[in-house]
């Protein structure tokens, strides 16, 4: 078995580098989302050796409000290819390239999440196989693994502060260095957040981890010589579990709060002083105030109502065919999404038949993901029903990770019009994991490998398609 998933997660790897690889090169330089202002963070650095600051979309880099993380990694590679002033292309493959080595963990964890998160009913290194062959195939994962930003560090980081997170509660009730466990979510949720800001929700999820980390289940077990007269009490005893609380592992959450303040308390100070809160929201907001949002398609008045406006309904529609479209690749970049899907709508598209197919593959997915959810929350109740706390929220993580990145989502959607899937990263291992539980709720298990190689083929085709119709765009 272990040498089965040894070759397993190897050919997983070889996937993703040689699809990341070919999309890295075809996609044309420059033109994903902000890709010019991500490089210049890393020219900033290289050329004054200290952080750039945010002024809004007017002066300097309009990225220089994001965490550090990316740009630090990124700049050893491309420090052989930096000439001041310079959009040097080679300097920019390189820093593209560092999105994919980030993007690899992506896929080892969704292939991880499996194995550790097993669920009795279904085949363990089928499930595990198709998790990262969708963390690696689905078109997204590539495109943002073929571009200089971010979003590929955060999804990595995110990733493994998950995988973590269900790895020790999971083995909660072994004999385990509870605060040594503890210290580690706390440095993989402070290095998230160092990715990228939205992050920040991993910091509760380590807490409520280390939470549950604080007390265990404790069985007492009948004895094989009890009387006759006594083995109805013996066996309500050893259905009887008691929860011991240890000082010690009392500690364990403000392990988490004092390990993730001493790794990025130092970033969220940084923008205390400057911007005058820790996670530079207000700033944020204040600098992109001029970007599109809600408003210019939903009032009258809006900048762009001589179009006709929307109704609330039809903008959500819009928003949510838009997300999907650039979570599928189709047209590539997003603002082509939104050319192409004015196309569909004028019924002048000529690629309308494989933008539907793409489109269904997309929809069938997503559906896999919402019974991987309920495949999820049902292992949750059945764990908490047995009183296995850690477990049960284990099983719930991929789920809550994922509500959590889908609730900023719509609340950064609030403030302005982005319709992007790329936000939906942070949460890719969770959902490749969801993806395919759900999948495997409807396979019979002695179908599972040809179910398996069978859904990796159309996710191969799906990748083969974009990459020829629309990521050269």
């Amino acid at each position: 078995m272990r040498r089965k998933t040894i070759v397993a997660l190897t050919i997983l790897l070889v996937c993703h580098f040689v699809a990341a690889t070919a999309y890295l090169l075809r996609f044309p330089a420059w033109r994903a989302p902000d890709e010019g202002a991500h490089f210049a963070y890393i020219q900033h650095l290289h050329q004054t050796g200290n952080l750039p600051i945010f002024y809004g979309k007017e002066k300097g880099t309009y990225e220089a409000h994001q965490p550090p993380l990316y740009y630090l990694t990124a700049l050893p590679f491309t420090v052989p290819f930096l000439k001041p002033n310079e959009l040097n292309l080679t300097a920019l493959l390189a820093a593209r390239f560092v999105s994919t080595l980030w993007g690899a963990f992506v896929v080892i964890v969704a292939f991880m999440l499996a194995l550790r998160l097993r669920i009795d009913e279904f085949p363990l290194l089928p499930v595990a196989l198709l998790s990262g062959a969708f963390a690696a195939l689905l078109p997204v994962h590539l495109l943002i693994c073929a571009s200089a930003g971010n979003d590929a560090a955060a999804g990595a980081t995110s990733a493994l502060t998950l995988l973590w997170l269900c790895h020790i509660c999971v083995s909660a009730n072994q004999n385990r260095r509870k605060l040594l466990d503890a210290g580690i979510a706390g440095l993989l949720s402070g290095m998230a957040l160092l990715a990228k800001s939205s992050n920040i929700i991993f910091l509760p999820l380590s807490f409520f981890a280390a939470f549950f980390l604080s007390f265990q289940a404790s069985e007492q077990t009948s004895k094989p010589e009890a009387a006759p007269k006594k083995r109805k009490v013996a066996k309500q005893s050893a259905q009887t579990q008691t929860f011991a609380f240890k000082p010690i592992s009392l500690l364990a959450p403000l392990v988490v709060l004092l390990v993730f303040a001493i790794t990025a308390g130092w970033w969220l100070w940084r923008n205390t002083f400057l911007y005058g809160d820790p996670l530079a929201v207000k700033a944020f907001l204040e600098g992109f105030k001029d970007s599109p949002k809600p408003s210019d398609f939903l009032e009258p008045g809006g900048r762009y109502a001589s179009y006709g406006t929307l109704s609330l309904t039809t903008y959500i529609m819009w928003v949510a065919q838009i997300t999907l479209f650039t979570w599928l690749g189709i047209y590539g970049e997003p603002n082509e999404a939104v050319k192409g899907l004015a196309r569909l709508f004028e019924g002048t598209e000529p690629d309308w038949g494989w933008v539907l197919a793409a489109t269904f593959i997309g929809i069938v997915a997503a559906a896999a993901i919402g019974v991987g959810c309920v495949v999820s929350c049902r292992s949750c109740i059945k764990a908490l029903k047995e009183r296995k706390f850690s477990l049960a929220f284990a099983h719930a993580l991929p789920f809550l990770v994922l509500l959590l990145v889908f609730l900023e989502f719509v609340q950064f959607n609030r403030h302005f019009f982005q319709a992007q899937a790329r936000y939906f990263y942070p949460a890719h291992s969770a959902m490749a994991y969801l993806f395919a539980v759900g999948f495997f709720r409807f396979v019979p298990q002695r179908w599972a490998w040809h179910a398996s190689i069978a859904c990796i083929a159309v996710l191969t085709f799906l990748t083969v398609l974009v990459w020829v119709k629309w990521a050269g765009l």
